[in-house]
Formats: structure tokens, C-alpha cells, sequence
């Protein structure tokens, strides 16, 4: 009995190790993904290239995290500082997708897979939301596809969907509403709406408190972060949802 706990232990710590490294990798793709498609940049076939002296980077510049740590922040060819933005979002990515991994315990794979390819359209839209204020459209469009799929597997009915999109969609058009009758501009982007709606489809009502929750306590940071004038005046709206989302869906 206690070999077979350990070999269960084992496998475990071998699933997790497996997916903190995937997760690094894809947290290199979302890096690209979130700073290149709002600029307008290939991120599918375009290779990467250092910011400030545009030299192509070569395999061993693009390491998840090891790269930048080796160069002490810095490119290898002109020197300048590289943000440390991109081994934050691999390190954050590389630990959702453990969170997920055990969260999902006994291991479903189709559902692991999909539940990490949500957690990359989350991260993605929540650092562009952070740093540009808006959704990339095509993102959202994907997002709505996935979350079809999660509810498709996770069996839910077809009318509790359309009502939990239907009131999202009325409480967001409600707001935006309230926001320029008594601030003269609107409540409620319509790109949170529109994520909103998408974030309904797979979470179920049973898991609606703890997206609340998450939300809640997210939106309270970010409310206290730009009330001390850390940022600009437009609420990153989005990494709350993407973030209650994510704690729903676990």
C-alpha cells in the first residue's frame, strides 16, 4: 500500500512538474500575443526582436524566464533593459496552469487542456485590458468559442446559459446606462459587456458566489490601487472578470 502512494505521489509531482513547464511556455506565447497584437504585429510567423535595437532573438534569448535572468534583465546584443513583464506572465502562467492541474484532480485531460487554453485567453485579455484599456476583439471571439466548448463538455443546458447571458447583458447595458446619466460617459465599456457575456456561458450558478467573491475582492484592489494614483483613470475592469472567471471555472 505504501509503494503504491508513493507511486501516485510520484505521478503527481511529475504531472505538476510537466505542467508548471508548459505553463512557462505558454506564458511566453501570451507575452508575445498580449504585447504584439494590439500593436498591430504578426505574433503567429513574425520572430521575436528586442524592443529597443530591433535584433532578432535567437532560441537561447528566448528561454521562459532563465533567459532574462541570465542576462540580468538585459539584451544581449545593445544592453538595454528588457521589461520584467515578460518573466512575471510566464511565472503567473506557469502557476495557473498548476493550479488547474490540481484543482482538477483525479486528472481529466480533456478538460485540463481546455481549462489552460481558457487560462491563456484570460491572461492574455487581462494584461491587455491592464495595459491598454481595451479587448482585442478577434481574443474575445475565441474566448466565446472555448467557453461554448467548456459548457458543452461540463453537460449544462442550453436555457440556463442563454439567462445567465441574457442578465449579464442587461445588468451591463444597466450601468453603462447609469454611468452617463450621473457622470456624463459610460458605466460600463462595452468590451466588459461583451466579456461578461462570454464568461457566463461556461460558469455555473453553482460557482457564481466564488466568481463574485474573486471578482469582489479584485475589484477592491484595483479600486484602491487607482484611487492612489498609480494608474490612469480607466478601470482594468477586465482582469477582475478574467480573474473571478478563472476561480469559478477551476
Amino acid at each position: 500500500m505504501a509503494s503504491i502512494e508513493l507511486l501516485l505521489q510520484y505521478e503527481c509531482l511529475s504531472v505538476i512538474a510537466v505542467a508548471a513547464m508548459f505553463g512557462l511556455i505558454c506564458g511566453s506565447f501570451v507575452t508575445a500575443l498580449s504585447y504584439r497584437l494590439p500593436r498591430g504585429k504578426d505574433f503567429v510567423i513574425g520572430r521575436s526582436r528586442c524592443p529597443s535595437c530591433s535584433t532578432y532573438l535567437s532560441p537561447r534569448d528566448l528561454i521562459p524566464v532563465l533567459s532574462w535572468v541570465i542576462s540580468m534583465g538585459r539584451c544581449r546584443h545593445c544592453k538595454m533593459a528588457v521589461s520584467a513583464r515578460y518573466p512575471v506572465i510566464e511565472l503567473l502562467c506557469g502557476a495557473l496552469f498548476v493550479v488547474v492541474v490540481v484543482f482538477q484532480m483525479p486528472f481529466e485531460l480533456d478538460r485540463i487542456i481546455l481549462l489552460w487554453v481558457l487560462t491563456v485567453l484570460l491572461l492574455a485579455l487581462s494584461v491587455i485590458d491592464f495595459e491598454f484599456r481595451h479587448f482585442q476583439n478577434g481574443l474575445v471571439l475565441v474566448l466565446y468559442g472555448m467557453a461554448g466548448v467548456l459548457a458543452w463538455l461540463d453537460q449544462r443546458s442550453i436555457i440556463p446559459i442563454l439567462i445567465a447571458v441574457a442578465a449579464v447583458f442587461s445588468i451591463g447595458l444597466c450601468l453603462r446606462v447609469l454611468g452617463q446619466f450621473l457622470e456624463k460617459k459610460p458605466g460600463l465599456a462595452w468590451g466588459d459587456i461583451k466579456l461578461g457575456m462570454a464568461l457566463a456561458i461556461p460558469i455555473p450558478m453553482a460557482q457564481l458566489l466564488t466568481f463574485l467573491i474573486v471578482f469582489g475582492f479584485i475589484t477592491l484592489v484595483l479600486t484602491i490601487w487607482v484611487g492612489l494614483g498609480k494608474g490612469k483613470r480607466h478601470f482594468p475592469l477586465g482582469l477582475a472578470l478574467c480573474a473571478g472567471a478563472f476561480a469559478a471555472l477551476l
